[in-house]
């Protein structure tokens, strides 16, 4: 690296800092203050800091474009995507905004009530640090290691020490205020950075023209195309990722957590709600463009078999052709983007800590101070252990990570994103099976038990009672073997089995705890009993509502799945559809903007203006 590299790289990280300063005494409030910013931030910073959380340095899509085209993007979660996106903007995003919560957690003990459900909010607190938070942390901290140790001829261990003790920094001094506008200027930067690169790169492949012809002949034609249906994805994994998609809305990794955490925070429904709908826009096309872009050119000159570390591709790419001063630019583009979603992870999981177990149970009467105090402990032993955790994985298992993260881990759970918000008879019991058994379920099944059971530990049960416990399970993540839905639909069946038996065996929860969740989330579906009790105009009045309700969430799969094939098209050479697709998307979108906007519809109009 040269002089202005390291300039370049140190007023990034002076910024960050300066950032958080000026939120620091706003930070210090409360906790409420810590974790969800006070309710006060707006849409434009909820959409912007949403898509920094997924997005990282953006090195994964380069992989997953690389490896295999624009079927490699559907594959990877956009036929998902482009369901659970216009989903949580019309239903979800309003309602964990009526709840009123600093965590996910409280909604437990709000849904269902009673003492069992206040044991597992604590008992879900320690679960979604561990398994959800910090594997989220992990996987995001080995990313890094993973693009910047090549930059900087550091090993991984170095780059998560000095670049996560930033990162810690910022994220401790100003919470949420902090992770939120720092997460926007990251965004650009990331953005910026691999937009000025993506074009180099074509450059000196020879222009887009001749990458697209290079690519063709190299790959073959499948590879440029941008229909969901290409490549190797079959009708019944196509099947298994839009089912997945209708449920992710609610899921861990989706319309839930860090995600759930921007619309608590918002300053009312309106904002929760056009911030999902920017997060759309931002996550589904904008993101993308840079990485395609770099794709395109690394695609054109290279093979996949000239590659040894798909993960480490970006890296080499920037060692390769990047001059200086532009490689200081792209060094601080990936550190923005990784930092951002570590510091998201971060602040979202630490929060389940102090609120739902130290705050609820430990320190009850504790002061603003103290549970400030220990909000930056759990903060930064949460990263702690994950700069730990992600030492440990293997960068060739990223591209294996990348799917159990966006399906194998939430897999499992997936019926809770619908059942504990639309069918009243879900009860805490099933809530406890459906958590605790995705991460041993989904792990299982996606790397196979090999991964769980020890090497010595087969081999001392094959010493002992000669049984063979060698692939027992095989790793269904091995796309190489198994289509993507045979994994899926294991894991899916066994979550909906779980969840109903659980549910059906035990109790219902008691009517006083349905009717104030009902009345203060104002969910739509199966809530016969509850529905009973209103007066007859009520009754019609909520029906129409949810009429309402789904035909926006249609119209806003149809915007944003047409937004998003006419960015495939135009970017890899097939203009005749891109234009037609495009001309779908601005029709469909005008309809959904304006379902979302009229009055006494989701989102905007009266019953959103009121929360302010």
């Amino acid at each position: 690296m040269r002089l202005i590299d390291w300039v370049i790289v140190a007023l990034y990280c002076g910024a960050l800092i300066l950032v958080a300063w000026k939120f620091h005494r706003r930070a210090a409030r409360s906790v409420d203050s810590f974790f969800v910013a006070d309710r006060k931030l707006p849409w434009w910073i909820i959409g912007l800091s949403d898509t920094a959380a997924y997005t990282g340095g953006g090195q994964a899509f380069l992989m997953v474009f690389f490896l295999g085209g624009f079927s490699g993007f559907w594959l990877m979660g956009w036929v998902s995507w482009v369901l659970w996106m216009p989903l949580v903007a019309v239903v979800w995003a309003k309602m964990w905004r009526r709840l009123g919560v600093v965590t996910t957690g409280e909604l437990i003990e709000r849904r269902y009530g009673g003492r069992t459900a206040r044991i597992f909010r604590k008992v879900f607190a320690v679960y979604a640090c561990t398994a959800w938070g910090l594997t989220l942390l992990a996987y995001g901290a080995a990313w890094m290691a993973a693009s910047l140790g090549p930059l900087l001829g550091w090993p991984g261990g170095r780059v998560l020490l000095v670049f996560g003790a930033i990162t810690l920094a910022y994220t401790l001094v100003s919470g949420l205020f902090g992770v939120a506008y720092n997460d926007a200027l990251q965004f650009v930067l990331v953005m910026a950075g691999n937009g000025i690169f993506g074009s180099v790169l074509l450059a000196k492949a020879g222009g887009l023209t001749r990458a697209w012809c290079q690519i063709t002949a190299l790959r073959g034609p499948d590879f440029l195309n941008p229909s969901p249906a290409a490549g190797n994805i079959g009708a019944i994994s196509l099947a298994a990722l839009c089912l997945q998609g209708l449920f992710f809305a609610g899921s861990p990794y989706a319309g839930e957590g860090w995600t759930a955490q921007r619309y608590m925070a918002a300053k009312n429904e309106f904002h929760a709600v056009m911030g999902q709908v920017l997060n759309g826009v931002l996550a589904l096309v904008v993101r993308l463009i840079p990485f395609i872009l770099i794709g395109l050119a690394a695609a054109a000159l290279y093979t996949p078999s000239s590659v040894a570390v798909p993960a480490e591709l970006w890296a080499q790419l920037v060692l390769k052709h990047a001059p200086a001063g532009l490689f200081g630019l792209l060094l601080v583009a990936s550190l923005a983007g990784y930092m951002g979603s570590i510091s998201a992870f971060m602040n979202w999981a630490a929060g389940y800590l102090v609120n739902d177990l130290y705050r609820l149970s430990l320190r009850p009467n504790a002061s603003a101070r103290e549970y400030l105090l220990v909000s930056r402990l759990a903060s930064g032993l949460m990263l702690v252990v994950a700069v730990i955790w992600a030492w440990a994985i293997d960068p060739k298992q990223l591209d294996r990570w990348v799917l159990f993260i966006n399906s194998a881990l939430v897999v499992f759970p997936l019926p809770l994103a619908w059942l504990k918000w639309f069918w009243w008879r879900t009860n805490v019991f099933g809530e406890m099976l459906g958590i605790l058994g995705a991460f041993p379920a989904g792990y299982t099944v996606w790397f196979g038990s090999d991964a769980v059971i020890p090497n010595a530990a087969r081999a001392w049960v094959h010493r002992i009672w000669g049984l063979n416990l060698d692939g027992i399970v095989p790793a269904f993540g091995d796309l190489n073997r198994f289509p993507f839905w045979a994994g899926f639909t294991i894991i899916f069946g066994l979550g909906w089995i779980a969840i109903l038996a659980a549910t059906l065996l035990t109790r219902p929860e008691s009517m006083d705890v349905l009717r104030k969740f009902y009345r203060d989330v104002q969910p739509i579906g199966f809530w016969g009993p509850v529905k009973a009790e209103l007066p007859a105009e009520e009754r019609k009045s909520v029906n129409v509502r949810a009429r309402a309700e789904i035909i926006a969430c249609c119209w806003g799969v149809s915007c944003y799945f047409s937004m998003v094939l006419a960015t495939f098209s135009a970017m890899g050479g097939h203009f005749a559809l891109a234009v037609l697709t495009g001309i779908l998307s601005l029709a469909t979108g005008a309809v959904f903007t304006r379902a979302l906007v009229r009055p006494g519809t989701p989102g905007s109009g009266q019953s959103a203006r009121s929360a302010c």
